[in-house]
This record gives C-alpha cells, structure tokens and sequence, in this order.
C-alpha cells in the first residue's frame, strides 16, 4: 500500500484543535474525520468531510494505509478509540504544532498531542496517547502518564510528576517535584503544592482532596477541558 491517509478520529470542538496541527503542518495526507456519533457522519468540519465511523474506517485501512491522530479529549475514550485502532492494525500517530516548541532531549510517545504554543523542555517524558494543550508548559524532567491531559495555559514545574489517565485542568500549577496519581482530575486554577494521589478529585489554592473520582463532578467544580 503506497497510498496514505490520515484520519482523525473525533469531529468535535477536540478534534478540530487536532486536525488544525494537520492544516498548519500542510499535511497533504489528512484526507478528514471519523467519528463514531451518527449525527456528524457526512458533515463537513473545518472543510473537511468526516468519512464514516470506526467499522468504515477499519474497512478502508484494508484498502489503503490508514493512520489517526486522536481527537477527543475525554482520556479513557480515547484509550479505548487506539486500543480499538490497535486492534485494527492502524497507527495513532504524534502530532505537535508548529509553533510549539520541544527540546531534542523530550520523549513523545506514540499518539502524543502537542497543541500550538505549548513548551516541553529538556528531558520530559510524555506517555502515549497523552494531550499537552494550547499554551502548557512542561518543565524538565517532567513525566506525564500514558493518557494524561494538560489543559491550556497549565504549567507543570521541573521534575513533577502527571499519572496515567489524568487531567490538570485549564491554568492549574504543579509546584517542581510534586507528583499527582494516576486517574485523577486536578481543577481548574489550582495550585498543587503537595503530592496527590490515585483516583481523586482536587482543585483549590493550594489544592486540596474533596473526592473520589468514583462520584461525578459538578459542572461548577469540573476542570474545564475541550
């Protein structure tokens, strides 16, 4: 197959902010969106058609080489949408925006979206699938687990540590060091100033424990995201 296509899986507000890397990049490959919700199927975003859902696009990797870049937001979906692509044989690719800068020493890994004017400096380490947004900054020596979300204008100080499948919500701060847990959402504006741990909810100056992930968030509380 010497024809290639890249898709990318989710139309909405995430994946637009995806696909436009794509444009910026000039990338003649991006041929448009999947997106498994049926009212989507056959509009056109961003002056791109979205093709069909996940089934239509495993069937054209079979004709031709697919790739995807991820475009949702929500951490564990998009875990689910590149197992589901895994399985298929098709590649979640990286992607980060021109006007983003990396350091030759930072580590992407496979399926990493690195949104416009983001900083990700010496020696980061970013976990597959994972999302740094429009504007964060990622010190040095930084580690960001597998699936992990930085929302826009986040910062993560040197050496701190984001576990797998969490979110640092829009403008939060974690102080040089510090580590938060995996599965776990930090809100908006909040100053993590001491390690957190596993599958909790946390926001405040400094930020403090209010729950467990196990109970849904308020829309007041919840960490603002796209």
């Amino acid at each position: 197959m010497n024809i290639q296509r890249i898709f990318v899986y989710g139309a909405s507000g995430h994946g637009k902010v995806v696909a436009d890397i794509l444009l910026a990049r000039k990338d003649c490959e991006f041929a448009g969106f999947i997106d498994d919700g049926s009212q989507l199927q056959g509009a056109s975003v961003l002056g791109h058609p979205v093709f069909g859902d996940g089934p239509w696009l495993q069937q054209e990797s079979r004709r031709v080489r697919v790739r995807v870049a991820l475009g949702v937001a929500d951490n564990k979906i998009r875990h689910r949408l590149a197992e589901k692509c895994r399985s298929w044989g098709i590649e979640a690719i990286s992607l980060v925006h021109p006007t983003a800068s990396v350091s030759d020493s930072a580590r992407l890994e496979p399926g990493t979206i690195v949104m416009a004017q983001a900083a990700i400096n010496p020696n980061a380490r970013i976990g597959r699938g994972a999302i740094v947004n429009t504007a964060a900054v990622v010190e040095h020596d930084v580690e960001i687990g597998e699936f992990g979300h930085v929302a826009p204008n986040s910062a993560m100080a040197g050496a701190s540590r984001l576990g797998a499948f969490s979110m640092l919500g829009i403008g939060a701060v974690v102080i040089q060091c510090v580590r938060v847990g995996s599965n776990t959402i930090v809100g908006a504006g909040s100053v993590v100033s001491r390690d957190i741990g596993n599958d909790v909810v946390a926001y405040g100056v400094p930020a403090r424990v209010v729950r467990s992930t196990g109970i849904s968030v308020t829309d007041s509380e919840e960490p603002n995201h796209r």
